[in-house]
Protein backbone atom coordinates (compact mmCIF):
# COMPACT_ATOMS: atom_id res chain seq x y z
CA UNK A 1 0.00 0.00 0.00
CA UNK A 2 2.80 2.43 0.78
CA UNK A 3 4.07 2.13 -2.80
CA UNK A 4 0.68 3.14 -4.25
CA UNK A 5 0.39 6.17 -1.99
CA UNK A 6 4.04 7.15 -2.48
CA UNK A 7 3.37 7.42 -6.25
CA UNK A 8 0.89 10.26 -5.71
CA UNK A 9 2.61 13.54 -6.67
CA UNK A 10 3.03 15.67 -3.56
CA UNK A 11 3.50 12.78 -1.12
CA UNK A 12 6.72 13.08 0.88
CA UNK A 13 6.60 9.86 2.93
CA UNK A 14 4.33 6.98 3.87
CA UNK A 15 4.45 4.56 6.79
CA UNK A 16 2.03 1.68 7.21
CA UNK A 17 1.16 -0.36 10.30
CA UNK A 18 -1.03 -3.25 9.21
CA UNK A 19 -1.27 -4.50 12.81
CA UNK A 20 -2.79 -1.20 13.92
CA UNK A 21 -4.64 -0.52 10.66
CA UNK A 22 -2.93 2.85 10.26
CA UNK A 23 -1.34 4.70 7.39
CA UNK A 24 0.66 7.87 8.06
CA UNK A 25 1.11 10.13 5.04
CA UNK A 26 3.30 13.22 5.12
CA UNK A 27 2.74 15.63 2.26
CA UNK A 28 5.21 18.07 0.76
CA UNK A 29 4.63 21.79 1.35
CA UNK A 30 2.51 23.30 -1.42
CA UNK A 31 1.05 19.93 -2.43
CA UNK A 32 -2.34 19.58 -4.13
CA UNK A 33 -3.12 16.06 -2.93
CA UNK A 34 -6.79 15.40 -2.29
CA UNK A 35 -7.89 12.97 0.38
CA UNK A 36 -9.87 11.05 -2.25
CA UNK A 37 -6.58 10.25 -4.04
CA UNK A 38 -5.19 8.64 -0.89
CA UNK A 39 -8.44 6.80 -0.23
CA UNK A 40 -8.47 5.50 -3.81
CA UNK A 41 -4.90 4.19 -3.47
CA UNK A 42 -5.92 2.38 -0.29
CA UNK A 43 -9.00 0.90 -1.98
CA UNK A 44 -6.96 -0.13 -5.03
CA UNK A 45 -4.74 -2.14 -2.67
CA UNK A 46 -7.83 -3.99 -1.37
CA UNK A 47 -8.06 -2.18 1.98
CA UNK A 48 -10.93 -0.08 3.33
CA UNK A 49 -10.09 3.54 4.18
CA UNK A 50 -11.52 4.80 7.45
CA UNK A 51 -11.54 8.19 9.17
CA UNK A 52 -8.48 10.36 8.57
CA UNK A 53 -6.80 12.54 11.18
CA UNK A 54 -5.42 15.59 9.39
CA UNK A 55 -3.58 18.84 9.91
CA UNK A 56 -4.78 21.09 7.12
CA UNK A 57 -4.54 24.75 6.08
CA UNK A 58 -7.51 26.60 4.66
CA UNK A 59 -10.44 28.88 5.41
CA UNK A 60 -13.73 28.61 7.22
CA UNK A 61 -16.79 29.64 5.25
CA UNK A 62 -20.53 29.54 5.71
CA UNK A 63 -22.83 28.11 3.06
CA UNK A 64 -26.54 28.24 3.78
CA UNK A 65 -25.83 28.84 7.46
CA UNK A 66 -23.63 25.74 7.68
CA UNK A 67 -19.95 25.87 8.53
CA UNK A 68 -17.53 24.55 5.90
CA UNK A 69 -13.76 24.34 5.58
CA UNK A 70 -12.08 25.00 2.22
CA UNK A 71 -8.65 23.40 1.94
CA UNK A 72 -5.91 25.63 0.55
CA UNK A 73 -4.29 24.29 -2.62
CA UNK A 74 -7.00 21.77 -3.52
CA UNK A 75 -10.14 23.83 -2.83
CA UNK A 76 -11.77 20.72 -1.34
CA UNK A 77 -14.71 21.66 0.83
CA UNK A 78 -15.64 19.70 3.94
CA UNK A 79 -18.77 20.30 6.02
CA UNK A 80 -17.69 21.05 9.60
CA UNK A 81 -19.51 19.18 12.35
CA UNK A 82 -21.01 21.47 14.95
CA UNK A 83 -18.47 22.48 17.54
CA UNK A 84 -18.74 24.18 20.93
CA UNK A 85 -15.98 26.58 19.86
CA UNK A 86 -18.17 29.46 18.71
CA UNK A 87 -15.17 31.83 18.49
CA UNK A 88 -14.01 30.05 15.36
CA UNK A 89 -16.98 31.48 13.51
CA UNK A 90 -15.28 34.89 13.91
CA UNK A 91 -12.44 33.58 11.74
CA UNK A 92 -14.46 33.29 8.51
CA UNK A 93 -12.24 33.95 5.52
CA UNK A 94 -8.99 33.97 7.51
CA UNK A 95 -6.24 31.43 6.86
CA UNK A 96 -6.27 28.76 9.59
CA UNK A 97 -4.45 25.56 10.38
CA UNK A 98 -6.86 22.93 11.68
CA UNK A 99 -6.20 19.64 13.37
CA UNK A 100 -9.23 17.51 12.71
CA UNK A 101 -10.83 14.23 11.85
CA UNK A 102 -12.32 13.70 8.39
CA UNK A 103 -14.91 10.95 8.48
CA UNK A 104 -14.95 8.18 5.95
CA UNK A 105 -17.34 9.06 3.11
CA UNK A 106 -20.92 7.85 3.40
CA UNK A 107 -23.77 7.89 0.91
CA UNK A 108 -24.41 11.41 -0.34
CA UNK A 109 -21.42 12.88 1.53
CA UNK A 110 -18.60 11.63 -0.66
CA UNK A 111 -15.90 13.79 0.92
CA UNK A 112 -16.73 13.09 4.57
CA UNK A 113 -17.24 15.64 7.31
CA UNK A 114 -14.61 17.50 9.31
CA UNK A 115 -14.61 17.36 13.09
CA UNK A 116 -12.34 20.11 14.41
CA UNK A 117 -10.01 19.04 17.21
CA UNK A 118 -7.86 22.19 17.39
CA UNK A 119 -7.06 25.37 15.49
CA UNK A 120 -4.06 27.66 15.15
CA UNK A 121 -3.15 30.73 13.15
CA UNK A 122 -6.11 32.75 14.34
CA UNK A 123 -7.23 34.97 17.18
CA UNK A 124 -9.74 32.27 18.18
CA UNK A 125 -6.90 29.89 18.97
CA UNK A 126 -5.66 32.30 21.64
CA UNK A 127 -9.03 32.63 23.41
Amino acid sequence: MSVSIQKIPGVESVSVSLNRGLVRVKLKPGNTVKIEQIRKAILDDAFTPKDAQVVVIGQLASQGGKLQFKVAGTNEIFPVLSTPHKLWRNEMGHRLTLNGLISAPTGSNKSGTLQVIGVSGSSAAKN
